[in-house]
């Protein structure tokens, strides 16, 4: 799961602003009234033609967008061609289908008691399209899936199944453009675009093709069972869906959609020492093309011979080092080889290629590039940062047993060293039995760094009573955390536990340190607390209030309520499910009084078929939770504009992300800075950034997470930061300038090669 707040919404979902947004900063109190099971709201429905007469005794229906299994409400327009009936407030999807006319579709009917709605229908003539799918040979194909997505966006895709006898009819076609696709078994999928409906549809499908690669060693001896990786550079398909077979002296794909492949021939050469060569190929449909793939021009140098000593002189003995040259991925021709030294630190590397070769020492920060005529070297492994000191007790004697970072050591002299993951900025957590954690930051600027001495102090335990309003215990479960009294700094590492509950509502808190701190409370049921601990305080009763309530509307941007729009503010009391707009785009939520809180929205549910309703996007948005029993209201409204920011992102994975916030903002200057940042900036839009209507399922889910989108900006600045979650945060930030509509696209590389480093 990634470590995002998108990627948090999207397990606890599986698991149950306007563009001139600004900050709010006042509270009001407000009640939010649960709507009368009675109530309805006014749909209008208007029928016409193309050429604007209106259309009598047209029959409609309207599903319920979010529900799993809606009502079906039906319609029909009079002799005026219109249409007025009341129905419960919500989210529908409306649909008309009459005889001689193009269905339509209209996705995102959205309509409240006060917000009544008017659907305006234009139906277009249609027509019946016969057509006939053959293969090359022009013997028709039975049970060909077709496909025809108009471009219209208010009318559906038509999918059908040809006949036995590869005759098919598409049936209320419209007068438009439109995408038509065609997929068998066997068969490449096939696209064709029309500027226009055609009268007849006459298809050719072309078989798949096959790809035979015959592999030589360097000696240019045949290879049996060559190790071959078949990579196709603009896949249509899902990869690897083709069928790999073994033949004689070759390999068979078979299945291979038309297009463009690079394949890629490994051979060992004894030991570690590996050789591939790569090649591109053009696969045509319904043909078999033949691919040989040799070592030719490659010549072996003479063994690379070395020795790996410290920064004093003295050999490194067993340490591995790895040879290559060439990327595979990219080069026609790549090489590997890795050993370890011996006891004096020497080395030799075999089945090298003349040429440049790259050398890495493990273990430490080496990485050499030696030229075609070097024999003997040298190489002088600088390892890896460490830093080390000794661990103390209460009565200042070392602990013989302590953890720094989670890793345990046991030294009589309670002494540690421990390895960095690299140059840069650290945090360490030190650890005992019995005693409170403290944390402590490193910043190295040698490859040994002594630390003082780490003194871990006898903690003591707190024992919390939490009492309803009434006096009685609280009993439902919660959690507790302690945060440093404001102004004042904490070494203290732990942070949170989740409650232990007894029958009198009582908690333990063990290895607390002795300094002041502010305690919270909150539970599922009994309300919060926050308090100030004292240094010395070992017994403490709190009292708890009933938590504040985040309230308001959620309409688009012509007044229209917002139904099922996922709502988060981080300040949620104890929060095991995700708030979710209601029919009239109302929401509430309890969150914890007395916080400076962000209200982020989500829209990941879409009714399914094509068109899909539009996408809307809202800034983060800044409030204060307010006192205790207290309704806050706060009212978000879609950002508009007519720019996006497109991130491409190719080599982003599980730990990294994107963010964007408004103006020409600076790089935060500590952890806290950036932390505070993260959360108010805008997430990626939860759509793709590419709606292609020929994809029957396209949500959240299936965006590639290489393509980042933020839509619907005004123009003017903005900073892009892009983060990499690893031993700290690692930031990039890319300043951008939107001065004219359209698309904003830039290329980012990964936070962890160059970023800012922060650490707690």
């Amino acid at each position: 799961m990634r470590w995002s707040q998108v990627g948090l919404v999207v397990g606890m979902l599986a698991c149950a602003g306007t563009s001139n947004q600004k900050p709010v900063s006042v509270s009001e109190v407000a009640r939010t009234e649960a709507a009368p099971a009675s109530a309805s709201a006014l749909l209008t429905v208007l029928a016409k033609d193309a050429e604007g007469r209106p259309l009598p005794h047209i029959e409609f229906r309207i599903r319920e967008a979010m529900a799993d299994h809606p009502e079906v409400i039906w319609g029909t327009t009079d002799a005026q061609g219109k249409t007025g009936l009341t129905v419960p407030p919500g989210w529908y999807v409306f649909t008309a289908e009459a005889l001689g006319y193009q269905t339509f579709v209209d996705p995102d009917v959205r309509l409240g008691r006060e917000h009544p709605a008017t659907v305006t229908m234009t139906l277009r003539s249609s027509r019946s399209v016969p057509g006939r799918v053959v293969d090359g040979a022009g013997q028709p194909l039975r049970a060909v899936s077709l496909s025809w997505i108009p471009a219209d966006t208010t009318a559906p895709r038509l999918d059908l199944v040809g006949n036995p006898d590869g005759t098919f009819r598409f049936e209320g076609m419209g007068p438009g453009p439109g995408v038509l696709l065609a997929r068998h078994r066997g068969y490449s999928d096939e696209r064709w675009v029309h500027d226009a409906r055609p009268s007849e549809l006459k298809l050719i499908l072309r078989e798949q093709g096959t790809l035979r690669v015959t592999a030589f060693d360097p000696k240019g001896r045949p290879v049996g069972s060559p190790r071959v990786e078949v990579k196709a550079l603009e896949p249509v398909a899902k990869e690897g869906a083709w069928i790999d077979e073994h033949v004689k002296d070759a390999r068979m794909y078979r299945g291979l959609e038309a297009g463009r492949y690079r394949v890629t021939f490994t051979h060992p050469l004894g030991g570690n020492a590996e050789w591939s060569t790569s090649s591109e190929v053009e696969v045509v449909a319904g043909q078999t093309r033949e691919l040989t793939l040799r070592f030719e021009g490659v010549v072996e140098r003479a063994p690379l011979r070395g020795r790996v000593i410290d920064a004093d002189g003295r050999p490194v003995a067993d340490a591995w080092l790895s040879a290559s040259s060439g990327d595979p991925k990219k080069d026609a021709f790549a090489s590997e080889d890795s050993t370890r030294t011996d006891a004096q630190g020497r080395f030799t590397l075999e089945h090298l290629p003349q040429g440049p070769v790259r050398v890495e020492v493990s273990s430490g920060i080496v990485k050499v590039e030696f030229g075609p005529e070097a024999k003997d070297v040298l190489l002088e492994r600088r390892p890896s940062p460490f830093v080390e000191g000794r661990v103390l007790g209460p009565d200042g004697k070392a602990l013989t047993r302590f953890k720094v970072n989670s890793e345990t050591y046991e030294d009589p002299e309670g002494r540690y060293r421990y390895t960095l993951e690299g140059p840069g900025p650290a945090g360490l957590v030190f650890e005992a039995e019995g005693l409170a954690s403290t944390r402590m930051r490193v910043d190295p600027r040698e490859e040994r760094t002594a630390l003082p001495d780490v003194s871990l102090e006898a903690g003591r335990t707190v024992r919390v009573r939490l009492v309803r309003e009434n006096g009685q215990p609280a009993v439902s479960k919660g959690r507790m955390d302690l945060h440093p009294l404001p102004g004042r700094e904490s070494t203290f590492a732990w942070f949170q536990t989740f409650r232990i509950v007894d029958a009198d509502g009582r908690d333990v808190l063990e290895n607390v340190p002795r300094e002041p701190f502010i305690l919270d409370a909150e539970t599922e049921e009994d309300g919060t607390a926050s308090q100030p601990l004292g240094a010395d305080v070992e017994e403490v009763t709190m009292r708890l209030s009933p938590e504040a309530t985040l309230a308001g509307t959620m309409v688009d941007e012509v007044g229209r309520p917002l139904q099922g729009l996922s709502l988060m503010t981080g300040c949620e009391v104890y929060p095991d499910r995700v708030p979710v707009t209601d029919a009239e785009g109302r929401f509430s939520l309890s969150v914890v009084p007395e916080r400076e809180c962000v209200l982020s929205v989500y829209q990941y549910k879409d009714p399914g078929g094509w068109p899909i309703p539009p996408l809307r996007v809202f800034w983060p948005l800044r409030f204060n939770s307010g006192r205790p029993g207290e309704t806050v209201r706060v009212d978000p409204r879609p950002r508009t504009g007519p720019a996006a920011v497109q991130v491409l992102f190719p080599d982003a994975g599980e730990w990294d992300r994107v963010i964007l916030v408004p103006g020409d903002v600076p790089m935060p200057s500590t952890a806290e800075a950036m932390n505070a940042l993260i959360a108010s900036a805008a997430e990626p839009d939860s759509a793709p950034a590419e709606q292609r209507p020929e994809r029957q399922v396209e949500n959240w889910f299936y965006r590639a997470w290489g393509e980042l989108r933020f839509s619907q900006l005004p123009l003017g600045r903005y900073t892009v930061f892009v983060l990499g979650n690893r031993n700290g945060l690692f930031v990039l930030r890319y300043p951008v300038n939107l001065t004219e509509p359209g698309v904003h696209r830039f290329e980012t590389k990964r936070a962890v090669v160059g970023g800012v480093h922060f650490v707690h």
